[in-house]
């Protein structure tokens, strides 16, 4: 599972955990591009850019975030 680490999977391959690295770096700008984001996930661990798109996915369901599609921006609305 994808979700939370097991036995077998690296703890920072699960979506968990790259959902934390993304929401971090959202936070810090409060707007962030789609191409920064996954250069700084590229650079922090290349093997975890596959789980970009489920990570977002699960802060959008969570409201942490919103995707502005025009400007290509994903931004930070959580408290």
């Amino acid at each position: 599972m994808l979700l939370t680490p097991n036995k077998n999977s690296h703890p920072d391959l699960t979506v968990i955990a790259v959902s934390t690295f993304l929401l971090k770096k959202i936070k810090s700008k409060r707007v962030e591009t789609y191409s920064e984001l996954h250069s700084a996930l590229k650079k922090n661990n290349e093997k975890s850019a596959p789980l970009m798109e489920l990570s977002l996915g699960l802060l959008f369901i969570l409201g942490l975030i919103e995707y502005h599609e025009k400007n290509d921006l994903i931004e930070y609305v959580g408290k």
